[in-house]
């Protein structure tokens, strides 16, 4: 590259026009474009000139590329401009932080630690759903190794949310009050003119002094950007979070306004005559009312809707009123009642299965053992009329457990009760059949397995204790 191609790059790259350049010279812009297009030469006197602007050397600005030169210069100072630009920060930062209020000090920290502890719960949420990701993908890896890449999981996350959270707080903090607020100098000139006038002098002497104070202080750039916009913003957000937690907690009081409603029809399958009809449909209209004041209050709260104080206030009463008569009337109708838990046949229902004997059958539950000299395991469940047994026998373990109002059949047999005005007792029986040398085993095996599982508890919560 030659004098003319290299002056044509500085020049612009530095942002200047011709008639600019040739003003820094003391040259006519004729002259510039001679030089750049090849038709002229410059004398030394202007050559050292321009290589004392553009902070060149003769040899680099007449023989050698520019571009390459300021590649290479680039590469060698950027460590240098990475420092450079860290201490500006810190410099600028003591020297605000130094010139701020005290109001304004405690505000900017306020903030600081306000940022933080959103970032740190924001990260500490999404650490516990990346956690259960990586625990499912890599279950199925062998303990030793799957420790290992939990360990190494949590270590690179915790440094990863480190790094991130200090270089989103400083940034925040730079744009918010770096770039906002500049310190600068006030000047206050105060000029006195002393006349001092003598009948001997025959011309008036004045006497001029200058005062000058100068005085640091902080003031802000962009007023738009101060004040409590940030903080109002960074509300927004945490509102926006909000709302989304009381959406689920809408979504729950929906389904329960959902499942009153479906016991407010099915309450009329009770006898239409008695206290406990009345009390329950009352309660329930009562409990449907609170469901949807409450929904009420979370849909104007999500879309920003005021609400209608007084009206919910007077509905919520009124709701309160209606499930306390609705009590009343429920407990003044239960002594027209009959309790029974004496497994009255008309109540309860009998089940009975039977199971071959192995070298491993256990049970897992409580049983009544009555002995036969049957080889064979014959269980007699005894249960109430609303409730159903679920019985399996899986590798030699008996288990079983019991289920109410799980179908329409047993819905149907307890509001029969309800209707007979009887309250049958959940209580059940459970009678196992079987020759003496049986019931030693089982018991022989209930004692090596629930062993096993004991051991096989105390190493989950020690493995668990040391993650």
């Amino acid at each position: 590259m030659n004098l003319s191609d290299n002056l044509k790059k500085i020049r612009k790259d530095n942002n200047l026009s011709q008639e600019d350049l040739a003003e820094k010279l003391g040259v006519s812009r004729q002259s510039v474009s001679k030089w750049e297009s090849g038709l002229a030469y410059p004398e030394m006197d202007k050559v050292l000139e321009l290589c004392k602007i553009f902070n060149l050397n003769i040899d680099d600005l007449l023989n050698q590329d520019i571009k390459e030169i300021e590649k290479t210069k680039q590469s060698s100072n950027t460590i240098n401009k990475y420092i450079d630009s860290f201490l500006s920060y810190i410099s600028k930062t003591v020297n605000l932080f130094s010139s701020l209020k005290f109001k304004n000090k405690i505000k900017c920290l306020f903030e600081q630690c306000l940022i933080g502890f959103v970032l740190i719960v924001i990260a500490f949420v999404l650490h516990e759903v990346l956690d259960n990701v990586v625990r499912n993908i890599f279950d199925i890896l062998p303990l030793s190794i799957y420790r290992v890449v939990l360990n190494v999981f949590d270590g690179l996350y915790l440094l990863f949310a480190f790094v991130l959270i200090v270089a989103i707080m400083l940034y925040i903090f730079k744009i918010r009050y770096l770039d906002y607020y500049v310190v600068v100098d006030e000047k206050e000139e105060k000029t006195e003119e002393v006349e001092e006038e003598t009948e001997e002098v025959e011309t008036d002497k004045k006497e001029v002094k200058e005062i000058k104070r100068k005085e640091e202080k902080v003031i802000i750039r962009d007023p738009e950007h101060s004040g409590y916009r940030f903080i109002n913003g960074l509300v927004k957000v945490i509102l926006f979070f909000v709302k989304c937690f009381a959406f689920f907690i809408g979504l729950g009081f929906a389904l329960s306004l959902i499942g009153l409603v479906a016991c407010f029809v099915l309450s009329f399958m009770i006898s239409k005559t008695g206290a406990l009809f009345v009390g329950a449909l009352i309660g329930i209209i009562g409990g449907i009312v609170i469901n949807l004041i409450i929904l009420d209050i979370i849909i104007n709260f999500i879309i920003n809707r005021k609400n209608k104080k007084g009206l919910l206030l007077i509905s919520f009463l009124v709701s309160l009123i209606m499930i306390g008569i609705a009590c009343g009337l429920v407990m003044s109708s239960y002594k027209d009642f009959k309790v029974i838990n004496d497994l009255d046949e008309k109540y309860y229902t009998t089940k009975e299965v039977t199971y071959k004997m192995t070298d491993k059958t256990i049970f897992d539950g409580g049983y009544k053992f009555v002995e036969t000299k049957d080889n064979n395991i014959r269980i007699v469940y005894k249960y109430a009329n609303y409730c159903n047994i679920h019985t399996y026998n899986s590798d030699g373990i008996i288990s079983s457990y019991q289920a109410c109002l799980d179908s329409p059949e047993l819905f149907k047999n307890f509001l029969n009760m309800l209707n007979d005005k009887v309250l049958v007792d959940d209580v059940s029986e459970t009678i196992v059949y079987t020759s003496k040398a049986n019931m030693k085993k089982i018991t022989e095996n209930n004692k090596k397995f629930f062993e096993q599982q004991r051991q096989i508890d105390e190493t989950n919560e020690m493995l668990d204790y040391e993650e």
